[in-house]
């Protein structure tokens, strides 16, 4: 055996490297960069991106995982003063490396300046500034756009020098002098001249290569961020474009090469580097203070409330299991030192309440009980049962996770609120960093490339939606077979740049491949390692193939008579499908440590069917929606023809590449969608610190996954519109009826509610709207709360995936027997019919099968989360051995349970989340029930938000016998309005609400009217100006003040006093907001009528020489027939009360057998060939539905969904994506009261009836 070669020692560091996060400039990821320089061999790299520092979390997680030591900093862009420039200073560069943690919190701080103080887009900071802020920092003078570099290629000698000595001064030996060689002329001019003025100045000088990508093959997806950068195409940029490829990451021995003679500044590096030793885990920030009573710790004030809160909500059953847990969880929290955190989440649930805005914690935090007793959450964990250590436990070594949602329109005034009470310096939001998808990377790399704007939509079209990765693997052109062991993992020669090869490399390499081949047992000669490990990876990886695909089949399809049936997946008991989910995710767990020599394991000598091809994991990106992939399997050839593009193009040929190279890049920075951290120090010295689009907000360069690892702890302050129609509609009902409604205190066991659920009538309820929770609904039957959070987690992507719905319903229904993996743990499951459907249930098994404590089974339920470890889950899966083999499990058993935890890890819903989602289900099914006009205008004054448009949901509410009445400027106000019987209007207003005589607003009552208020059939929806399309904000202002004054009385009236542009006045004579004015007037004449009268009084003054006459309408006006004004109504508002478009062909399709909705379910028959027609509302192609496409469609007496196959969905996709009106003829599907159409044949119909102007809800 050959002796190991000692590794050499390193002999240089990179300090100069571009990270993606220098937006639009840096073409890898700092994953990437910090994986290349591993794998060259650097001790450490440095992060200095632009002005920021949103990927140093990421940088230094990588390193410490590669080994290397992560160098944190950024280049500032400085404002020098320079007497020769215009205005007396020129924009220069500066690096900035972190020496110590004082070091690391200048840097931050300064680029926090440079980012809040100046313009959006143009960061910099004052050179008085920076020299404030060097303590703990070293400087290096820059890239040649640096102040002495800049100054020396101007030739001016004496400016660099004193440039070169105020850098000195400030600095003082923490200052280095920059050279690079990029192989340009200019720059070794340069550095002749650097070198020199370094000795002179008595400091180092250090050879970096100012990285922008990690490879040389990076160089295009730089070049097109740059001209992306300069909205440019490439043949447009010209000098703008760097010359070659020199600007990535280089072997040692290449920079030694290069500086031969002059290895001094190479190895200079490493004491740099040295000097750099600040990491991330040195930053410890703390929470900010919670004001507390003189003399009163944070422990004792929590266990106060938490006292006092649980009296309220237990009241005479605060007893001692409900004393120890609270007990327990307050030890806890004392431990970790978190107390100060809860008060502050305390506090801001505080203020909403005392602001009357309504807020419901939700997800882990629903596991505590100190949570419910302070008022943050509404579920009672001790009577759900939910575990504590889902939420917090010791080992977890991180803060808790509190979502808190709110009423959408108020959430502004609860983060403002945040702001104001600790400090715009002490809190900001979380960003986060959009990056190049499938469409948004062909449709930028082809405008980039020179295509025309017609090319690049085509082919984004044709591109997978979410990964770009996927997308470029379509449009390649080259063949894709790989035929027997031909290596093709090796490097393409092309793509090797000879002038860059070192000698001293190959012995490296050869010393790998012995090392390979060592532990392959196998010997390989330099030059062949790619294609002989390739052969053993892929050989092993097709035995791990082939056993996982005998094992799902003889689970699937046991042995039975050759014509017998075999099993359908659907059709598999649980415990086969469970079984089968585990030999799936066992294979797919063991191609993955095969890593992606791997990926061809699946093609052997004799082809396979698709069904036969064993499954392999993909990233979440591409897993997220297989419908949103090219959907028909065209080559990259044909589909670069389709856009028109010749596939033999070089050109044509690139954009692969380039789509590939963007794929997960980041493209601009976003907000969170509620995400906010606090701090005790200024944030701006943590994380630098921005404004935010939206004024009165800042946001931090970090992504939420950047917090945990630093010690910085989130809050996320969510907006949930179906909250705002809530909190409106109890508002309502508190002054229409004069009952004030206690969520708190519903009657949850009201079955007249669960019936309507039972029923599926659930349009505009909370998360059972969907089309496919109205077809679950009527098979789970629900009947209790529990029931509902049953429902609320079936029906998610994961458990569909995770093949539980089905098999729990069967059970429900008494079709399957309920059976357990062991008896042990039907205490577990029996609530849920033996299938496990929430994460919590995989650490119950864990404790009750295997004795495991609670803070165990957290660990279990984490390490087989989506960033698994090897090492963790092989360690736990063999203690949850052992234990269950403790308690009585045979060891067979045991590992079943375990392998069967393994598959559903990835699929279980958190029953905590879903039991606070539940009560906001039952909340808004009873209010709609009883109470449906509150709930009517509340949901439509909320808009837009939910499933449905304001067309259907009024549809709907007239349908329960709602009184909706139309727009009328002589009633209407700009929201919807409700109209008592005794004559009062009730006039919402961005969540308050006035009484009003007519139109004129009277008062804004504090409290309901006198009196005991009014029965359903008195209140009746008045809709409101905002439905009409096209009027906006200004015109909702104007409106609103000339309503103060009272109603209009004429159109003349109304032009004279709110000044609106002609077109808003003719929608709104479309609209008939007109025409109670015109009460002399036949109702199909009002409409023109009042167009007539507007477009005389908005004609203008009068010109002396053209006088115009003010003429009455003439009596020859057309009156609008029926479907002319339904047509008018749903082109100006989207809906119509003069009658549904499907009203009007119901005579003519009647007699032709066509059965309207309420027909198809109410006599329809299994397996009836049925024919029906509608608007089509709803078009879904779920990810989970293996390309299947669901249909809803709606008519004048309901809706009925309809299913369409993907064959025939390939065969009629343009018809069934563009018709809004559809006859569809098919075969019905009755089961248990679930209604559907199986679709054959597809019609689109043309009725002119508004159709067109129906909004649905498309691919959603």
């Amino acid at each position: 055996m050959p002796r190991p070669v000692p590794t050499p020692p390193p002999v240089y560091a990179e300090l100069h490297c571009h990270s993606a996060l220098s937006l639009l400039d840096g073409a890898s990821l700092p994953e990437t960069l910090a994986e290349r320089a591993a794998e060259l061999g650097y001790p450490a790299l440095a992060i200095t991106d632009h002005d920021e520092m949103g990927g140093v979390v990421r940088f230094g997680t990588a390193c410490e995982a590669v080994g290397i030591g992560g160098i944190l900093g950024a280049e500032l862009t400085v404002r020098v003063p320079d007497a020769f420039k215009t205005y007396g200073s020129r924009l220069t560069h500066l690096v900035l490396l972190a020496e110590s943690r004082d070091g690391y919190r200048n840097i931050a701080s300064l680029v926090t300046h440079a980012r809040m103080q100046t313009e959006r887009g143009s960061p910099q900071v004052p050179w008085s500034l920076l020299a404030q802020h060097v303590n703990g920092v070293f400087a290096l003078t820059g890239c040649p756009r640096g102040w002495v570099p800049q100054l020396l290629a101007e030739g001016r000698d004496e400016a660099a020098w004193e440039a070169a000595c105020q850098l000195r001064e400030v600095f003082g030996e923490h200052l280095a002098v920059e050279c690079w060689d990029h192989r340009l002329p200019e720059e070794r001019v340069l550095v002749r001249r650097l070198r020199p003025l370094a000795a002179r100045l008595g400091v180092p000088w250090v050879v970096t290569n100012d990285v922008h990508y990690a490879r040389p093959e990076g160089r295009i997806v730089h070049d097109v961020l740059c001209a992306l950068r300069h909205q440019r195409t490439l043949d447009e940029m010209g000098a703008r474009l760097r010359p070659n490829a020199e600007w990535s990451l280089k072997a040692s021995s290449l920079i030694l090469k290069r500086w031969r003679g002059a290895e001094d500044g190479v190895r200079a590096t490493l004491d740099v580097a040295e000097r750099c030793a600040f990491r991330l885990e040195q930053l410890k920030p703390s929470m900010p203070a919670f004001p507390l009573p003189p003399g009163v710790t944070a422990n004792e004030y929590l266990a106060r409330l938490v006292d006092q809160g649980a009296n309220e909500r237990w009241g005479a059953g605060y007893g001692a299991k409900q004393r120890a847990q609270l007990a327990h969880e307050l030890r806890m929290i004392a431990k970790l030192k978190m107390a100060g955190f809860f008060l502050i989440v305390w506090d801001i649930v505080r203020f909403s309440r005392r602001e009357g805005i309504l807020c419901q914690g939700r997800g882990s935090a629903a596991n505590s009980a100190v949570c419910y007793c302070l008022g943050i959450t509404a579920v009672d964990p001790i009577r759900m049962e939910l575990l504590f250590e889902r939420f917090l436990t010791e080992e977890r070594q991180e803060a808790p996770d509190i979502d808190i949602d709110f009423a959408h329109r108020d959430r502004e005034r609860v983060l403002q609120y945040v702001y104001e009470r600790y400090g715009r310096e002490h809190a900001a939001m979380v960003c986060e960093q959009i990056s190049w998808r499938g469409r948004s990377a062909v449709r930028d790399a082809a405008r980039v490339l020179g295509f025309s704007v017609e090319q690049a939509d085509l082919l984004s079209t044709l591109s997978d939606r979410f990964s770009a990765k996927t997308t470029a693997a379509a449009l390649r052109v080259e063949d894709e077979d790989v035929a027997g062991e031909t290596g093709t993992d090796a490097p393409d020669a092309r793509d090797i740049d000879t002038r860059d090869i070192d000698t001293r490399d190959i012995d490296t390499r050869d010393i790998v491949a012995r090392t390979d081949a060592d532990r392959l047992g196998q010997q390989m000669i330099a030059g062949t390692e790619a294609t002989t490990k390739a052969r053993v990876i892929r050989t092993e990886a097709r035995k791990v193939a082939s056993t996982q695909k005998a094992s799902v089949s003889s689970v699937i399809q046991p042995a039975v008579e050759p014509r017998a049936k075999p099993i359908s997946e659907r059709d598999a008991t649980w415990q086969q499908r469970m079984d089968a989910q585990a030999e799936r995710k066992i294979a797919m767990d063991a191609a993955e440590r095969l890593g992606p020599l791997a990926k061809y394991s699946d093609r052997p000598s004799i082809t396979k069917t698709a069904a036969e091809t064993p499954p392999t994991r993909e990233p979440h990106e591409a897993r997220r929606n297989r419908t949103t992939a090219t959907r028909d399997g065209a080559t990259g050839r044909e589909l670069l023809s389709r856009a028109g593009l010749d596939p033999d193009d070089v050109r044509v040929r690139v954009l692969a590449d380039v789509v590939e190279g963007l794929h997960q890049l980041p493209r601009h920075r976003s907000i969170h969608v509620g995400g906010m951290i606090l701090t005790e120090e200024p944030l701006g010295s943590i994380v630098p610190v921005e404004p935010a689009s939206m004024p009165g907000r800042t946001v931090v360069q970090w992504e939420k996954d950047d917090l945990d690892p630093t010690g910085l702890v989130k809050i996320d302050l969510l907006g949930l519109g179906m909250l705002t129609v809530v909190q409106d509609c109890l508002l309502y009902i508190r002054h229409t009826r004069g009952v004030n409604i206690d969520l708190g205190q519903l009657d949850m066991t009201d079955q007249a509610v669960y019936d309507v659920m039972c029923a599926a009538d659930t349009v505009g309820v909370f998360q059972i709207e969907s089309r496919a929770q109205m077809n679950t609904l009527p098979r789970l039957r629900p009947r209790c709360f529990y029931d509902l959070v049953v429902e609320v987690a079936l029906i998610r992507p994961g458990p569909i995936q995770g093949e539980m719905v089905h098999p729990y319903l069967r059970r429900r229904a008494g079709t399957e027997p309920v059976t357990y993996p062991h008896p042990s743990l039907e205490k577990v499951l029996k609530r849920t019919m033996g299938v496990p459907l929430f994460q919590e249930q995989g650490m119950q098994v864990a404790i009750t099968a295997a004795g495991f404590t609670p803070s165990q089974a957290d660990q279990l339920r984490r390490a087989m989360g989506h960033k698994r470890s090897a090492e963790r889950m092989a360690a736990i899966c063999e203690d949850l051995i052992t234990g269950m083999a403790k308690n009585g499990i045979p060891e067979d058993v045991g590992r079943r349970i375990y392998n069967q935890i393994n598959a559903f890890a990835d699929y279980g819903f958190p029953e905590s989340h879903a039991a606070s989602f539940a009560l906001i289900v039952y909340a808004t099914a009873y209010l709609r029930h009883y109470y449906a006009p509150e709930y009517c205008a509340a949901i439509l004054n909320a808009q837009p938000m939910g499933f449905y448009s304001p067309g259907t949901l009024v549809e709907d509410a007239k349908r329960h016998g709602v009184d909706v009445r139309p727009i009328d400027l002589t009633r209407s106000s700009w929201d919807h309005v409700l109209e008592c019987a005794d004559g009062r209007v009730l006039v919402p207003t961005d969540g308050r609400v006035a009484w009003a005589q007519g139109t004129r607003i009277d008062r804004e009552p504090d409290t309901p009217p006198s009196g005991s208020g009014v029965s359903a059939s008195g209140v009746a929806v008045r809709l409101g100006v905002r439905l009409v399309r096209g009027l906006g904000a200004k015109a909702r202002r104007a409106l609103a003040a000339a309503l103060q004054d009272g109603p209009f009385t004429s159109v003349e009236d109304a032009v004279r006093r709110v000044t609106l542009d002609k077109t808003s006045w003719r929608r709104l004579a479309e609209a008939g907001a007109f025409d109670s004015m015109f009460p002399h007037e036949p109702p199909d004449r009002r409409r023109r009528v009042a167009l007539w009268d507007v477009m005389a009084a908005t004609r203008g003054p009068q010109l002396p020489l053209a006088p115009m006459p003010i003429s009455s309408p003439p009596t020859q006006l057309v009156p609008l027939k029926p479907i002319e004004l339904t047509e008018a109504d749903y082109r100006m508002t989207g809906l119509s009360l003069a009658g549904h478009p499907m009203s009007h062909l119901r005579d003519i399709l009647a007699p032709n057998g066509v059965y309207s909705a309420r027909q198809a379910q109410q006599d329809g028959r299994d397996g009836q060939a049925v024919a029906v027609a509608g608007l089509v509302i709803c078009r879904q192609r779920p990810g989970t539905a293996k390309g299947f496409v669901f249909l809803t469609l709606e008519d004048e007496t309901g809706m009925i969904n309809v299913v369409v196959t993907p064959d025939r969905f390939e065969r009629h996709a343009v018809l069934i994506s563009t018709s809004p009106l559809l006859l569809i003829r098919g075969v019905l599907q009755v089961e248990q009261h679930v209604v559907n159409v199986r679709a054959k044949q597809f019609k689109a119909l043309h009725l002119g009836g508004g159709e067109a102007h129906a909004k649905g809800h498309n691919y959603h």
